[in-house]
Order: structure tokens, then C-alpha cells, then sequence
């Protein structure tokens, strides 16, 4: 048998970015179907029986100046602000002129809750949800929902784009899906993206007065953000298998019944945990989970549901869900994983309830260092705008 090692030697150039879709060399021609579709004009489309505080519906009135005006738009709100109602007016004049929307968001996790609120406000419009995970064909609809990642396959597809979590990974410094977010608005359409924490660029373009933006400083049931309590561990936090004072605290919520979310930098770190809770604490009832957990959405589900007391998660849960009236606790809030913005966004899961406005968060950290205190100040700062 013959090699031709000429051939095996060749270099052949391959995009890395978009590995995980396969492989594709200089060589290969990409064919993109056309994006044009006659879709019905809506009118009255809304159901949803809700209302928009002030600050709100100013920003949803805002968000309609930049649809007619095709210019691209960011909400900055805290966590909790209610950013996916604001939308609601949006949608409802996207689909009376018949035009097309996608609502995305880096997370599967963030798709999936969106979707029976959006569905619930809208139940005659059709609308897909489109992700990575998902078994369902592909089929055209009026609104879509997907994951980020979903944008490479469209072509100047959608007259309105909204990101959300613009901030989050994998979307965050990701040249090839941002260009995709570019490549699936149409020229005349415009992009809204919403954020928490927005990234630095973002910020930029409304100081040049490229993009126009809302801010929100206030959460929809009108309460402060919670502000974390912070808490000196002095000890590891697998000190004798789980630190004295983290299992004083869990012994506490335990007996009052409390559910609870436990914040981990690292899956080896949260799953040691876990075992050593299952060994200390035997009556309670938790999940753990994990961006390399496939049963995630299933253990997310059974904690919302009630079916378990406490989850144990990494940073996959620190933006993107609602749970309601829980505590929040970070564990060695000091590591590398835990950014500012993290931290800021994991103390929004608490709180999110009108009845339950005053959950607790809790950081325990051997080292007070800037993340924690830049984190705790902005949440301090924000809630201060509010009393202004």
C-alpha cells in the first residue's frame, strides 16, 4: 500500500470557532436558504393580564422608539426588574405589523423557563423553542426562542432581535456568535439587549450614542435588591468534611424548613460537598447540579417543584432562573470563578417574590478581596438610586 504523505502533510484550514457544529474547512461551500416569509399581522395579540410599574413601562415605550426608529437598544436593569415583561408591548407590535422576533439567551436553562411565559402572553401567535438539546424539527414561527447558538443558522432572518444575558458565557467575548446575532438581523431591523451587568463595550456604544438604553435600577415588585451578609470561614470549607459554621447554617435553614441554593466555583468542590451533606445531613433532600450534568433541567425542575429542600450548583445557575422565596449562599465567594458580576447575579436568585422580597444572601470566604467588596457596593449603590 502506497501513502501519499504530500496529502497528509497539506495544511488545511478549518474554522475552530464552530467546531462543535462540525468541521468546516476553507474548502466547503456553506448554502443558505432564504429568510423571506409572509407571516399574518396580529392585532390584539397580547394576552397577558399583568401591568407595568412607571419605571417599566417607560422603558417598554422606549423600547418601541428604537423598533420604529431601527436603532439597536439596551436594558440595563437590576436582576429581578422584570425585563422579560417589558418586552411584552414590543412583541405584541412586532407581530400586528407581521413582522418576525427572536428572543435568545446563551443558556438552554434561560430558553426553557422563557417559554410558556412567552407562550402564556402570546397563545396565538406561533412561536418555536430552539436549542441544542431540543428534539423538535425545526419549523417557521412568528416568535422564536433559542439559545444563541441557534442564530448561525439564520440569514437576515428577524426584523427584532432581543439578547438576553448579553453579559453571560459562552456569549461573552464570542466573536463568532455575536457575528451571528449581525448575520440574523435583517438591515432593517434592530437588536435589544438586556443585562444586569453589561459588558464594557456595550457601555460604550450608548456614551458614542450609538445604541440608546433604559435604566432600570428598581425591581418590579418595587423592594430593594437583598444585600449579601458576609461571613469569615477562618477554616477551609471542607474543614472536617463541611466547615463548622456552613454546617451550622445548613443545620439552621434545615430545621426551619428553608430551601436553599449553595454556590460553588468548581464541580469537583460542589460534588465532595454533596457527599459530605449526604453523610452529615441524611434527612435533607437536595440536588446537585452542573453544566456536565445531562439530568440538569430534570434536577432544576424537581427544586422548583418543591421535591427537594436545597440545591447545589455551580456559576450554570446564577442567572436565567426564578425560583421563589429561597436563600442564597455562596461558598468560598473568594475564588478566582466567582467575578463581581457573578457574584452580583447569584445574589439576584433571592428576592425575586413580591411576598418574599427579603431572602437572605449569605457569602462565606476566607479572604474579603475586591470582587466581594466591588459586588456588595454595587448592590448597596443600585438600592440607593432607588431611595433617591
Amino acid at each position: 500500500m502506497t501513502i501519499d504523505t504530500e496529502n497528509i502533510k497539506a495544511k488545511i484550514d478549518y474554522c475552530r470557532s464552530c467546531i462543535n457544529f462540525g468541521k468546516i474547512t476553507k474548502g466547503d461551500r456553506l448554502i443558505i436558504s432564504p429568510s423571506e416569509a409572509v407571516l399574518p399581522c396580529l392585532t390584539d395579540a397580547m394576552q397577558w393580564n399583568g401591568r407595568l410599574t412607571t419605571m417599566q413601562q417607560k422603558a417598554a415605550e422606549e423600547l418601541i422608539v428604537a423598533f420604529d426608529n431601527h436603532t439597536d437598544h439596551l436594558v440595563w436593569a437590576v436582576t429581578g426588574a422584570g425585563k422579560t415583561e417589558m418586552i411584552f408591548p414590543l412583541i405584541e407590535k412586532v407581530v400586528a405589523q407581521g413582522k418576525r422576533i427572536a428572543i435568545c439567551s446563551p443558556r438552554i436553562d434561560v430558553c426553557i423557563e422563557l417559554y410558556p411565559r412567552i407562550q402564556a402572553a402570546f397563545p396565538e401567535v406561533s412561536i418555536g423553542l430552539f436549542h441544542g438539546r431540543s428534539e423538535a424539527q425545526y419549523s417557521l414561527t412568528q416568535i422564536v426562542l433559542a439559545t444563541v447558538h441557534q442564530l448561525v443558522k439564520f440569514e437576515q432572518a428577524f426584523d427584532v432581535l432581543v439578547i438576553d444575558e448579553v453579559d453571560s458565557y459562552p456569549l461573552a467575548g464570542n466573536e463568532m456568535l455575536n457575528a451571528a446575532i449581525q448575520k440574523a438581523q435583517k438591515n432593517s431591523g434592530n437588536t435589544v439587549y438586556l443585562s444586569a451587568t453589561p459588558p464594557k463595550y456595550l457601555v460604550k456604544q450608548v456614551e458614542t450614542k450609538n445604541i440608546t438604553i433604559s435604566k432600570l435600577y428598581q425591581r418590579f415588585h418595587t423592594h430593594p435588591l437583598p444585600e449579601p451578609e458576609c461571613h469569615m470561614l477562618f477554616r477551609p470549607s471542607d474543614h472536617k468534611k463541611i466547615n463548622i459554621r456552613l454546617k451550622w447554617k445548613i443545620n439552621q435553614l434545615l430545621k426551619n424548613g428553608e430551601r436553599f441554593m449553595l454556590f460553588f466555583p468548581r464541580i469537583p468542590q460542589m460534588l465532595q460537598f454533596s457527599s459530605n451533606l449526604r453523610l452529615l445531613f441524611p434527612n435533607l433532600k437536595f440536588v446537585d447540579v452542573s453544566s456536565k450534568d445531562d439530568a440538569r433541567l430534570d434536577k432544576v425542575d424537581q427544586f422548583r417543584n418543591g421535591d427537594a429542600q436545597a440545591i447545589l450548583t455551580t456559576t450554570i445557575l446564577e442567572r436565567g432562573v426564578t425560583f421563589k422565596h429561597i436563600i442564597v449562599i455562596v461558598i468560598d465567594a473568594d475564588a478566582a470563578e466567582f467575578s463581581k458580576t457573578a457574584l452580583i447575579q447569584i445574589a439576584g436568585r433571592a428576592g425575586r417574590d413580591q411576598e418574599y422580597f427579603d431572602d437572605e444572601v449569605h457569602f462565606y470566604y476566607q479572604s474579603y478581596n475586591r470582587q466581594i467588596k466591588q459586588a456588595c457596593s454595587e448592590i448597596h449603590y443600585l438600592n440607593r438610586q432607588v431611595k433617591r
